[in-house]
């Protein structure tokens, strides 16, 4: 690479080219004097040395410019920073623990050994790598750095197994404030809310996905950091295969609705995958015989609720024989919006949802259903039943005591739309 610089002063000393010898580093020079005034003369040598030594910084530039990129980094093999972990001197174990993140995946399996060794400097230092490394994996990433943890928490109770399990707990904390994070920018909200499932009303934290969602699916790959909701709600076109194949990777999940919409693809085997599903529900989702099928071989525990489903009476039937020890709620779809005390000896109303049919017939809190139609009424689940066996759009009448008056009216069933 050439150099301007030397030409450049040069030609500003005006040094003269023939004529007086000096001796610079150990070399001759011959310098002219010709008509030379004699105070340039007296720095003939100084500026000859200045000369040089811009000669030698713009070799230095020149070469340092060519030199291989790692070398200007002050690369090292993988070898030597891992020996350098062990390090007496501090800066090195420093320096150390910093460029092996550098190696990426290729660093995994040298820094585990050395995590196993038993020195506790240098195994928690290569635990501060493996860290690291597995933070910049991506969220559904168990490879690499995170699956190397994971081992080495499985492998006892030493050093290293102690260290692996305060890694994964931090880049666990981290992950779900990025997941959070991430899934709130794409519209999906995780977040405290009034929870129905099987007509009865819960506050508790909500993963929902609603039928407004149309964002990428690849964001949701984010759900399984996210550790502590247990309850989820998937409406309208978000109900298909690779949503659901994401949701149920929430490490805490356990109760599930999924409404208003028609099932496309596999919803099923993606359900199948969970330990356990304490609450299933499908609300104005078509279902049929087969589905019903698939349902049964679910893991269920605790109940499974059918809302406007249309499901044949054959395939309700099939269920109660085939899941005999859940809670079976199999409902036609119509909703009246009354909260009731379902441990109360009688079905007195505790709540009436504005704008619900209850509403609309003149229901308050404080009365107390006695009877729907010719079907005596003692409490929620009676009153459940009787609404559950009718379809929105329904006139049903209502016979109902309000303190010590025994009144009746008429109520047009609608649909459990939202909470």
């Amino acid at each position: 690479m050439a150099c301007d610089c030397f030409h450049d002063v040069e030609s500003q000393l005006r040094i003269p080219r023939r004529g007086s010898r000096s001796t610079l580093f150990g070399r001759r020079f011959s310098v002219a004097i010709d008509k030379v005034n004699p105070a340039m003369a007296k720095n003939v040598d100084l500026q000859i040395a200045i000369i040089a030594i811009l000669v030698a910084f713009c070799v230095f530039q020149s070469a340092s410019a060519q030199a291989p990129a790692e070398d200007r980094l002050g690369g090292r093999p993988l070898e030597y920073w891992l020996e350098q972990l062990d390090s007496d001197h501090f800066s090195r174990r420093q320096a150390a623990t910093h460029q092996l993140t550098r190696y990426g995946q290729d660093a995994v399996l040298p820094l585990v050994e050395i995590a196993k060794s038993g020195k506790l400097e240098s195994t928690h230092r290569a635990m501060n790598v493996l860290q690291q490394l597995a933070m910049g994996q991506s969220p559904d990433d168990d490879g690499g750095a995170w699956a190397a943890l994971t081992q080495l928490v499985d492998q006892g109770s030493g050093s290293a197994s102690i260290g692996a399990r305060s890694a994964l707990e931090e880049i666990r904390r981290d992950r779900q404030s990025q997941a959070l994070t991430r899934l709130a920018a794409e519209g999906i909200q995780v977040d405290y809310r009034d929870f129905v499932i099987d007509s009865r009303s819960l506050h508790a934290k909500v993963l929902l996905i609603d039928k407004a969602w149309k964002g990428n699916p690849e964001v949701l790959r984010w759900l399984r950091w996210v550790k502590d909701v247990e309850n989820a709600v998937i409406e309208g076109d978000a109900v298909r295969h690779e949503v659901i194949l994401q949701v149920v990777r929430m490490p805490a999940l356990r109760s599930i609705v999924m409404r208003e919409a028609t099932l496309r693809d596999d919803v099923f085997g993606p359900l199948s995958t969970l330990s356990r599903i304490d609450q299933l529900e499908f609300r104005y989702i078509p279902l049929t015989v087969d589905d019903a099928e698939k349902i049964a071989k679910l893991p269920l525990r605790v109940s499974l609720s059918l809302m406007g489903t249309g499901l044949p009476v054959e395939g309700a039937k099939m269920l109660r024989t085939a899941v005999p020890g859940i809670k079976l709620a199999y409902k036609q779809g119509g909703f009246l919006g009354v909260i009731c005390n379902q441990f109360s000896a009688r079905c007195q109303v505790d709540n009436v949802k504005p704008g619900s049919a209850a509403a609309m017939a003149g229901i308050e809190a404080g009365d107390v259903v006695i009877q729907i139609g010719e079907a005596k009424i003692a409490s929620f689940d009676d009153l459940q039943i009787q609404v559950g066996s009718h379809y929105a759009g329904d006139e049903i009448e209502i016979t109902y005591d309000r303190f010590g008056e025994i009144i009746k009216t008429k109520a047009r069933l609608g649909r459990l739309d939202n909470e």
